[in-house]
This record gives structure tokens, C-alpha cells and sequence, in this order.
């Protein structure tokens, strides 16, 4: 009988050395694997306290002896061990992802409240936006190594989610290239307010469309000359009333509002102007339209390298990896995965969400690929590829949105199994 062709039991009819399969999850009883030979009477007490009737049992893997002496035999340690050892991890997993929501969550409605008091208020509206970029700068430099971590689909406030993943990117880049404390509260500063000029436009001219009449475009153009206008009003200094005046401007003078070349950008400018595009691409207005992390990474390279300062580009596509967090890919031993998050300094070995129909998706762990060096990737997909059950499974996001998490001490040899 193979175990396809499993039978069932009555929990009372449980003997020793019966093969047996707990249909649960992995954190719902203690044992190390969920299909096992029951090795003595203290475990079928352990299983019946689990509060199943019946379970799947396969009579060809079993050894039943006529007579079965019970034996007195504790729960092996090891077995015990395991399962701790998994419910931390799982537990250390949510916390991390928890932490990260929260973080970005608040920083999104407070630039919501930033937004409401910038008409009559722009000084406490000042007050409030560096307020939330210290908060996010502080996170960033008390963690030192830093993972670029994929949020859940609910976090934030929809209409700050832009202003904020801005923020975030931003800073890490920031980060990457090198720029002092001051330097980064600046940059943070520009980024979280690169687009106050909108707060003067119609709903549906506050994203840039192919369909635009010359006015409407024209128009839409105007939220930076009226977004710099603001962040004087708002007493912020020269640097950052740069980065509002540039956001669009690119680097072979193609941008707008004044088609500025190379060097007559600030390199605060150049960031906020490739993560702002990176952001728009992942996260349009209309999500049929929306790219994959992979895909919009690929694009700029592809076609619009020239439009960006190289060293800013260069370290942007490192501190990414080839596949950016929210790529969806299928690994080498051809099962399919969900990138979560990427350490600058490993873009190449990201941590992976991988497909396994056998444990339930809320307690899968996240397995990091640095430790598990016969596995890579093979190549990005797009989420319409994948089968049902694995899209479901995976739960691609429709928006990107990133964080900071905290990198693991290269000194843990555990590893996200």
C-alpha cells in the first residue's frame, strides 16, 4: 500500500509502532516531522492531546507486533529541539515582517498629516516631516547591514505609500554611496516631500499618462515649480529645495523642468530622480501596467541607463540584486519562490519564500540562499506565469513596497531552513 492509499485510525486504536500522518502544521504539535513510526506509548498520549479523532495511517510502513510491550520512552530531545528551534524562527520571521509594517505604516500616516497641514500650516508640517525622516534614519544606521525587505500588502496608507517607499530606497541608496548623517537627513527630507507639488493638482493629473493633451501635460509639469514654491514656504534650506526642482531631471538633459545635464545635478537629485522612476514603474497608477521588480530593473538598465548618473545607477542595481525583492522566481531545483529580501552586500543570494504545498503558507520559513550554496536562481517570472495554487501560495504583491530589516549576524550559524 502505498501512501497515497493511506487508511485511517480512531485516535483510541493507536498502537506502537504504527506509521502514522498528522495532517496538521508545523507549528501545531511537537514532533519534529509530520509522518513518523510511533515509538512508544508516551507519544500516542502527546497525539491524542493534539485534539484529533482519526488520523492517516500506512499499515505497509508500519511494525506491528503481535504482542506490543509498552515501553516507557520520553519524546526524543531532539525531536523537541527541532520544533523549538522552528517556532522561534517562525516567531523571530513575523516579528521582523510585524516591526517593518508598523515602521512603514507610521511613516505613512504621518505624511498623510503632512499633507492636511501643508496649506495652513507649513511650518508644523516641517516640524513633522523631519521628524519621520530622523525616525527612519535612526532605524537605518542603528541596524548597520541592512536587508531590503518586501512588506506585506497592507501596509500604509495608500495614498502615501509613494512618498514613503521613495523615503526608504532613498536612504539605503544613500546609504550605500556613502553620504554622511546630515547628508541622508536631507536626502530623507527631499524624498518624503518630492512631490508636494501635486497637492495643487486634479486627482487624475496627479500621475503621469501617455493620453495627456500638451495642456494637461503641461500642467502636471508645473508640481515641481509649485512643489519648490512650498518647501520654501516651508522654511526648508537650498539642498533640499534642490531635490524637489530636479526629481524629473535627468542626467542626459532629457528631463524637466529646465533639461539640466550630468553635473548640474545634486547627487541627492540623481537618487531621489532614479528611485522615484524605479517606484513609478513597479507602481503605476493603473496596476495593469505595473512591472515586475526584475522587469523595471532590466528597463532602466536596458534603455534608460544614460538618463541617470552612472555611480548612482551602478550602486542602485547592486544594492537591488538582479532580482529585486517582490520578484517572483524558479530556483534551480525548479520550485518556485517569492524574493523577500536583499543585503546589499549579498545581491546575489537574497531570501526566498519558497513554494511547498506541504506546509501551510503563514508557517513557511523564509530561507536565506547564503546558506545554501547549491541553490540559486534560475530565472524571474512574471506572476501570470505561475500555477494557480503557487500564486495563491506566494501571494505576489500589486504593490512594492520596501524596508529595512535588520541583517543576520554572520556569526549565526543557524540559517533560515
Amino acid at each position: 500500500m502505498t501512501d497515497a492509499e493511506s487508511q485511517f485510525v480512531e485516535i483510541d486504536d493507536l498502537r506502537v509502532g504504527m506509521y502514522i500522518y498528522l495532517d496538521l502544521g508545523w507549528i501545531g504539535h511537537p514532533f519534529a516531522l509530520n509522518s513518523f513510526k510511533i515509538a512508544s506509548p508516551n507519544q500516542i498520549d502527546i497525539i491524542r492531546g493534539l485534539g484529533v479523532t482519526r488520523l492517516r495511517w500506512s499499515p505497509e510502513r508500519s511494525d506491528l507486533p503481535e504482542e506490543t510491550e509498552p515501553v516507557a520512552q520520553e519524546v526524543p530531545v531532539e525531536e523537541v529541539s527541532a520544533l523549538d528551534a522552528r517556532r522561534l524562527q517562525l516567531l523571530e520571521q513575523q516579528r521582523s515582517l510585524d516591526r517593518c509594517d508598523r515602521e512603514f505604516s507610521d511613516a505613512t500616516r504621518v505624511f498623510r498629516d503632512i499633507q492636511k497641514l501643508l496649506p495652513g500650516d507649513p511650518a508644523g508640517a516641517r516640524e513633522q516631516a523631519v521628524e519621520v525622516v530622523e525616525g527612519l534614519l535612526g532605524e537605518l544606521l542603528d541596524q548597520g547591514e541592512s536587508f531590503i525587505r518586501l512588506l506585506s500588502e497592507k501596509a500604509g496608507e495608500r495614498s502615501s505609500l509613494h512618498a514613503v517607499n521613495v523615503t526608504v530606497v532613498s536612504l539605503l541608496l544613500g546609504q550605500r554611496l556613502e553620504l554622511d548623517s546630515a547628508a541622508l537627513k536631507q536626502l530623507g527630507i527631499g524624498a518624503l516631500l518630492h512631490d508636494i507639488g501635486k497637492l495643487e493638482l486634479p486627482d487624475r493629473l496627479r500621475w503621469c499618462d501617455k493620453g495627456f493633451t500638451i495642456a494637461e501635460r503641461n500642467l502636471y509639469k508645473r508640481h515641481v515649480a509649485d512643489g519648490v514654491e512650498l518647501a520654501a514656504r516651508m522654511g526648508l534650506d537650498e539642498d533640499v529645495r534642490a531635490i524637489l526642482a530636479q526629481h524629473h531631471e535627468h542626467a542626459d538633459g532629457s528631463g524637466f523642468p529646465r533639461q539640466l545635464h550630468g553635473e548640474a545635478l545634486t547627487r541627492a537629485a540623481s537618487i531621489v530622480a532614479l528611485v522615484n522612476h524605479y517606484d513609478n514603474l513597479c507602481n503605476p497608477a493603473n496596476p495593469l501596467t505595473a512591472m515586475t521588480p526584475h522587469q523595471a530593473l532590466s528597463l532602466i538598465f536596458a534603455q534608460s541607463r544614460t538618463k541617470f548618473e552612472a555611480t548612482t545607477l551602478g550602486a542602485f542595481i547592486r544594492m537591488m540584486g538582479v532580482y529585486p525583492p517582490g520578484s517572483v522566481v524558479l530556483l534551480t531545483n525548479d520550485r518556485y519562490a517569492l524574493v523577500v529580501s536583499v543585503s546589499s552586500s549579498r545581491p546575489l543570494r537574497p531570501r526566498v519564500l519558497i513554494y511547498d504545498p506541504r506546509t501551510a503558507r503563514e508557517e513557511a520559513l523564509v530561507v536565506d540562499l547564503e546558506d545554501h550554496r547549491d541553490l540559486g536562481v534560475k530565472q524571474s517570472l512574471r506572476p501570470v506565469q505561475l500555477p494557480r495554487a503557487v500564486f495563491d501560495y506566494l501571494s505576489p504583491r500589486q504593490r512594492m513596497c520596501y524596508f529595512f530589516e535588520r541583517a543576520r549576524d554572520p556569526s549565526d550559524s543557524g540559517g533560515d531552513q
